[in-house]
């Protein structure tokens, strides 16, 4: 019996962390909107809750909220519609996942090169994919405004954030 209740409390904290971390994440991403949804340089500062999905304890929920954040953000604001709900949402699912496969490895250098993969897949499916598969867009231009964008908000504001939850988490 305690066992199920141990596994009921886990669930209802990933759920509610999830839900915390999808308000913030569409938050961030509205409040910003001139520099979230720009197909010349696009730079979301929400991506980097995409990192924290790095950390074992709030992992799982910065993999589900960062996923449906992307959903609300996408559907309420984004010019380029229903495709960038879909891939939007893909790439950060696919992207946090990324990163919460290094969870169990220490240091710098493992948080930072998870985040680097992080960003080649929002790259890859935002830049390649949405921009100039779907969207007809330019592929250098595409790759070249996602990945300055990606590299800013994952790597240098995430793995920072990341960093400074690690110490106060312990």
């Amino acid at each position: 019996m305690e066992k199920a209740t141990s596994k009921t409390r886990e669930k209802r904290q990933v759920f509610t962390l999830s839900i915390l971390f999808a308000t913030l994440y569409a938050s961030i991403t509205v409040l910003l909107a001139p520099i979230s949804f720009s197909a010349i340089f696009q730079i979301r500062i929400s991506d980097a809750l995409i990192p924290l999905s790095f950390n074992k304890r709030i992992g799982k929920a910065a993999i589900y909220g960062t996923a449906l954040g992307a959903v609300v953000s996408n559907f309420l604001m984004s010019i380029y519609g229903l495709p960038d709900v879909v891939i939007g949402a893909l790439a950060n699912l696919l992207a946090s996942y990324t990163a919460y496969i290094f969870s169990g490895r220490k240091g710098v250098v493992s948080k930072v090169s998870a985040c680097l993969l992080s960003c080649l897949v929002v790259i890859i499916l935002v830049g390649a994919l949405l921009f100039h598969v779907v969207l007809g867009m330019p592929l250098e231009s595409s790759l070249a405004s996602i990945t300055l964008g990606s590299v800013v908000s994952i790597v240098f504001v995430g793995v920072s954030i990341l960093v400074a939850l690690e110490r106060v988490l312990g």
